[in-house]
């Protein structure tokens, strides 16, 4: 544990000290308090999160940062919206169907982390589903707020399947892959980098099921993003700023130290097996966190004209009007881009 902390406190540590430098202002201030709620439970993939509290990171930005668990994107979103929390991480496309239902509540997001959505339907392959298309009278289970569940209509209009079709069972997250491997659901939702550990932790293997990624049958989405109030932004863009410099650092340290991101996230849950939580790191590394887009042009680097597409999209499928790019995501607050960059050492 001692050195998977020094690990933590060593890597980018020039890196932390030119970024401290930038954020000077926030530093300067009175610590302030920032409650952070994340869209799912505590694992690997979380890091970038709690590793700047562990490793003093916040502090010396200026932020005494709270983190806690979630239950869906849906769920993180109602806790920003209605001010139990100052920032959150939630899937883009339900915080757009959020905005137009509520429009005097609005959120926006402040930093694209999943440059690939990860959102997904997992069938077995002993049920001979191989298409979105044949999910037509099926049983599906999750969570009400998962984001794959949230978003499942943009994959059946793209693959000329009616929703209404689709029944759906209400499932804790710790029995969604149970439900599956029993044969109580055809399939469930939620995304790759949670549903395949999880299975293989129940001990499937990749032949026992197929996954149908929404990226591959049709829906070309951006993932989760940094959500929070825009009058929280606009009353503290320094503390917006400094948090997000430190979220910078975690992702760095994420991807040059695994097992430091393990080690972090083990203090909030120390059930969580080695083994299996560095095999879903790296799956979420490669599939959804740092694409070819984010090593080259670093972290928050969307293609602003893809992200209107994909909104468009959103709109039409939803029954609400696509809201333009800079009501639902805004760069404004990101630290310089240098503080954004991402290397493996």
């Amino acid at each position: 544990m001692r050195t998977h902390l020094r690990a933590l406190l060593r890597v980018s540590a020039g890196a932390l000290v030119a970024l401290a430098a930038a954020t000077a202002p926030a530093v300067s201030q009175q610590t302030k308090n920032v409650r952070f709620a994340l869209d799912w439970a505590f694992l690997s993939y979380q890091a970038p999160f709690t590793i700047p509290v562990d490793d003093g990171t916040f502090t010396k930005l200026g932020l005494n940062v709270t983190v806690d668990r979630g239950v869906g994107s849906a769920d993180a979103v109602a806790k920003v919206a209605g001010g139990a929390y100052d920032l959150g991480h939630a899937d883009m496309y339900t915080v757009a169907r959020f905005n137009a239902q509520n429009p005097d509540r609005k959120l926006i997001g402040v930093m694209l982390t999943h440059d690939k959505s990860a959102v997904a339907i997992t069938v077995l392959k002993k049920s001979g589903i191989a298409t979105p298309a044949q999910l037509a009278g099926k049983k599906l289970a999750a969570p009400p707020g998962d984001s794959s569940r949230q978003v499942f209509p943009l994959l059946a209009a793209a693959n000329n399947l009616d929703p209404a079709k689709v029944s759906w069972i209400d499932v804790t997250a710790d029995l969604r892959e149970t439900l599956l491997v029993r044969g109580e659901a055809d399939g469930i939702s939620g995304q790759i980098t949670t549903v395949v550990p999880n299975l293989q932790a129940l001990g499937m293997k990749n032949d026992d099921y197929t996954v149908m990624a929404y990226a591959d049958h049709g829906v070309d989405l951006y993932g989760h993003v940094v959500i929070t109030r825009p009058e929280f932004a606009e009353k503290n863009p320094e503390v917006v700023r400094s948090y997000l410099t430190g979220l910078a650092h975690g992702f760095r340290v994420m991807l040059n130290d695994p097992k430091a991101a393990v080690a972090s996230i083990k203090k909030r849950d120390a059930f969580l097996k080695d083994d299996l939580e560095l095999s879903r790191l790296q799956l979420a590394n490669e599939t959804t966190f740092f694409t070819p887009n984010v090593m080259q042009n670093g972290l928050s680097s969307p293609d602003k004209a893809k992200l209107g597409r994909s909104l468009e999209l959103v709109g039409q499928v939803f029954g609400f009007k696509a809201p333009a790019v800079e009501e639902i995501y805004t760069d404004k607050y990101l630290p310089p881009r240098e503080a954004l960059q991402m290397k493996k050492n």
